[in-house]
């Protein structure tokens, strides 16, 4: 059996796991989730990478009980790993998603004649974010 630090710090990853597989997906997570085992066999690796998969599956029915038996299976796998790699419990936190910040705006508008500081200014500057290019030159 475990000690309360240890399943206090693997279930609370485990619930932070899922959640963030379930928002962020299986691709991204696989990456941290690999990371995060790196000091693991490789048994241990393969159930982990094999996991984020069934947890990907489960997590199609958005139903609470997927969410908590998804969570648990994460328990006993970073329990496990923790209790055989005390040292990797200050690493615990890789296994989060950062929340994206709030976007900034920023609006510049030069109006004016003649020569500005780069010299002469001469046609224009389109950004075309995620859409097809309107043609010009």
């Amino acid at each position: 059996m475990y000690d309360a630090e240890l399943m206090a710090v693997a279930t609370g990853a485990a619930g932070t796991l899922v959640a963030a597989i379930a928002t962020s997906g299986a691709e991204k997570m696989r990456l941290k989730v690999a990371h995060f085992f790196r000091r693991a066999t490789p048994d241990q690796q393969r159930a982990a990478d094999q996991a984020v998969d069934d947890t990907a599956a489960q997590l199609t029915s958005t139903s609470p009980e997927a969410q908590a038996l998804a969570a648990t299976a994460w328990a006993q796998l970073i329990a496990q790993y923790l209790a055989e790699h005390r040292d990797a419990m200050s690493e615990v936190d890789e296994l989060t998603v950062p929340t994206p910040s709030a976007s900034k705006v920023w609006n510049q508008h030069n109006t004016g004649t003649g020569t500005f500081i780069g010299g002469d200014v001469h046609g224009g500057l389109t950004f075309n974010y995620g859409g097809a290019s309107d043609g010009r030159r």
